[in-house]
């Protein structure tokens, strides 16, 4: 995750800035609070698709609809409820989740088997149908392009999330305007339950590339590897995890075919816009105020620099340090420790904020003014921690955020 990938904001055009979609959304009222529950992205044709689902044991009956379907590679639309999230319901989650896609798909003209449906919110209610298949024609009826549409559907997916979250960008063409240009966007959801394992974390894809579904899922599994994969809120992951995109092929530039550079530059445009979608989930952390931004340099391999970044940011010590701006490298040094990669105490060393306090199993003792330094930095919307291992060339950089008392609060009235 580069370093330039820094408080990233919303983009004003995102879900239908590739040429070839649109976007609906509507309120059904599964929602406590009356906001819009109920989103449909749609290409104006037959799409190559692919998605990153959850590797939980406890899926939710959307995720073994959506991985059946994805199965074709080809897709037509995505449909998404918030409020329910649809798991812990058996044949009959089943039979709603597939429900969904038949609304949808008659509205569009197309088969079941070229909807993907994603849900979100409350484990273990049941959808309320009645209200489902009556909101599916509004929001089709309202489908459109541009900001307008493109927000309203980036809220309609949230539940406990403050903040919508949209991310876009361009692959130019030879000149400006010219044609060949490639566009993406995407909108996400997540707040809390956000440790991805590939929180209630959705991400939509969409791109006006032309490319077969083999090439689509390996460029967003490498996506999602760098991105989504790579950040924690509170350690959970989720039931309903779903990272989707569809490519629609509306653009007029060259179908990408096979791998090489030009496959290389979309790659690495789709990882731009993952990971700043994954930037804001945890930015929009559950009671977070600051984003941790771990990079780990020198590992031995590039799994134990995973497992030493992920150990950081899930620790509730070192989140509450960092919510405190307390420069406590000493819970820094346990969270390194029982990551389970190899660690050689004489070789680490650990910066927070820029400043250097522990160096070749020593700590360095900050005078006074030093230690108001560092806690002034660690007030700042982002903190970084860099470790390094000293023992190899692998590096990997997670971020995670700052545990607060409002996490509890948001949580314990979660359901009530």
């Amino acid at each position: 995750m580069p370093n330039s990938v820094r408080s990233p904001r919303p983009t004003a055009r995102c879900i239908t800035y590739p040429r070839g979609f649109r976007v609906g959304s509507t309120t059904c009222g599964m929602k406590p609070s009356g906001q819009p529950d109920l989103a449909i992205i749609a290409a104006e044709g037959p799409a190559s698709a692919a998605g990153v689902l959850t590797r939980s044991r406890t899926p939710g009956p959307p995720i073994g609809v959506c991985r059946a379907h994805l199965r074709s590679g080809r897709a037509r639309a995505i449909v998404c409820n918030s409020g329910v999230a649809n798991v812990a319901t058996g044949d009959q989650g089943v039979r709603d989740a597939r429900a969904m896609c038949d609304a949808v798909a008659e509205q569009l003209g197309c088969r079941r088997q070229e909807v993907l449906v994603c849900s979100t919110g409350v484990i273990g209610n049941y959808l309320p149908m009645a209200k489902l298949l009556n909101g599916i024609p509004k929001a089709c009826d309202n489908l459109g392009a541009g900001r307008v549409a493109d927000h309203a559907a980036a809220g309609a997916i949230l539940t406990t999330d403050i903040r919508i979250k949209t991310a876009a960008t361009r692959i130019a063409g030879s000149r400006p305007g010219a044609a060949g240009e490639i566009r993406l966007g995407g909108i996400a959801k997540g707040s809390g339950m956000i440790a991805p394992n590939m929180a209630t974390m959705l991400a939509f894809l969409t791109t006006d590339a032309a490319m077969p579904p083999a090439l689509l899922r390996r460029a967003l599994r490498q996506a999602v590897a760098e991105s989504f994969n790579r950040i924690s809120v509170d350690g959970d992951t989720s039931t309903s995890d779903a990272v989707l995109i569809l490519a629609g092929g509306a653009s007029k530039a060259p179908p990408i075919r096979s791998t090489g550079r030009r496959f290389e530059q979309f790659t690495d445009h789709l990882t731009q816009v993952c990971q700043n979608l994954a930037w804001q989930i945890v930015a929009d952390g559950e009671g977070a105020t600051r984003v941790i931004r771990v990079q780990v340099r020198r590992a031995a391999t590039v799994a134990d620099a995973d497992r030493v970044g992920r150990s950081v940011v899930n620790s509730p010590l070192v989140k509450t340090a960092i919510h405190g701006a307390d420069p406590n490298w000493g819970r820094i040094v346990m969270a390194v420790g029982k990551s389970g990669a190899r660690v050689v105490m004489t070789k680490l060393a650990i910066a927070i904020a820029g400043r250097p306090v522990f160096v070749q199993g020593t700590a360095l003792r900050l005078t006074t003014a030093a230690q108001r330094a560092t806690e002034r930095a660690m007030k700042k919307s982002e903190v970084l921690i860099e470790i390094d291992l000293g023992l190899g060339k692998a590096e990997a950089q997670w971020l995670g955020c700052d545990l607060s008392r409002q996490y509890v609060a948001i949580n314990a009235d979660y359901t009530t």
